[in-house]
C-alpha cells in the first residue's frame, strides 16, 4: 500500500495517538535472555505472563512486556500465544 499523499517520506503512515504497542516473536530461550538482558540494564519488567492453553498446546507460552525510553509498551513472546 502506497503512503498517503501528504506523507512527507515514502513510508506508511504512523497512526498511533499516545503510547503504542509492538509485539516481537521469540523462543523461550530467546525470551529468557532478553529478560535477563533488559534486567542487567536497569529496564523494568512490566509483566512475565504465562498464557493458558490454546487449542492441542499442552501450554500456551509466554510473554515479556516491558517499556522503551518513549513510553511505548513491548512485548516479546512465543509465537504460540497467536496459535502459530
Amino acid at each position: 500500500k502506497r503512503p498517503v499523499h501528504e506523507a512527507q517520506l515514502p513510508v506508511p503512515p504512523q497512526r498511533a495517538r499516545g503510547d503504542g504497542r509492538l509485539g516481537f516473536r521469540g523462543t523461550a530461550e530467546e525470551i529468557e535472555r532478553w529478560k535477563a538482558h533488559l534486567q542487567a540494564l536497569g529496564v523494568a519488567i512490566e509483566a512475565d505472563f504465562h498464557w493458558p492453553p490454546r487449542g492441542e498446546e499442552p501450554s500456551g507460552g509466554r510473554s515479556i512486556y516491558f517499556r522503551d525510553p518513549a513510553g511505548n509498551s513491548l512485548e516479546i513472546a512465543e509465537p504460540r500465544i497467536w496459535g502459530l
